[in-house]
């Protein structure tokens, strides 16, 4: 005998059509850009890097489900108030507005994000989301947050969009508060050795073994 239906069936589906909206979000939206990044993306490039990040070093003891879910759910707030650059958050009236947002967003994850989805569902989604960058795993994916700031800027940078400069360097600042994990530290070196690559016209391409001095044959 199949068992009734959750009351909750009829309102299911606005939780996906809000899911959906992530692909369309646009992150940086006052700087122009030559390929644009939705915030489904990013999700996924966090949830990697927080991967990397954990697998990298078995000291750490993380638990991987837990942090894949608070990977993929860090911003999904962002679903209902779209993304809204750090500056806008932290530079007029003294940051009022990231202020105001940090007693929003809580009471936002809790009672609107995931109120579509079975109990308890909804409670293990609004924990996730709501600790995404606390405990062990939560500073994982806040260092692999600023990794992805620092991959998407390196990518703009050599497509010749000049606005990133200052974006790679605060990406950079933001991941030296996580470089006591190793996987942070072997990023940032690689990153900065990419960045110096770039200037020259011979550019790193996609992979790494294309780039090779034509007179000595190495790397």
């Amino acid at each position: 005998m199949l068992e009734p239906l959750d009351p909750s069936v009829d309102a299911l589906f606005a939780f996906f059509e809000r899911l959906k909206t992530m692909s369309s979000i646009q992150r940086f939206g006052t700087l122009p850009m030559i390929q644009s990044e939705s915030v489904a993306a990013h999700s996924f490039n966090v949830a990697i890097l927080s991967l990397l990040i954990a697998d990298y070093d078995e000291d750490l003891k993380i638990d991987h489900a837990l942090l894949m879910r608070k990977a993929l759910f860090h911003d999904f707030e962002e679903t209902i108030l779209s993304d809204i650059p750090h500056p806008i958050k932290h530079r007029f009236q003294g940051g009022k507005l990231g202020k105001q947002l940090e007693e929003i967003v809580p009471a936002l994850i809790r009672d609107e994000v995931f109120k579509e989805l079975p109990p308890d569902l909804r409670e293990r989604c609004a924990r996730a989301a709501l600790s995404a960058k606390e405990g062990p795993e939560g500073r994982v994916v806040a260092a692999a947050d600023a990794m992805d700031i620092v991959m998407t800027s390196l990518r703009e940078l050599k497509m010749g969009n000049r606005y990133f400069h200052n974006i790679f360097e605060v990406g950079l600042k933001l991941m030296a508060r996580h470089e006591h994990l190793r996987f942070v530290r072997l990023f940032a070196e690689s990153a900065r050795r990419y960045r110096e690559k770039d200037y020259h016209a011979d550019a790193q391409p996609t992979f790494s073994d294309e780039f090779v001095d034509p007179e000595t044959g190495m790397m």
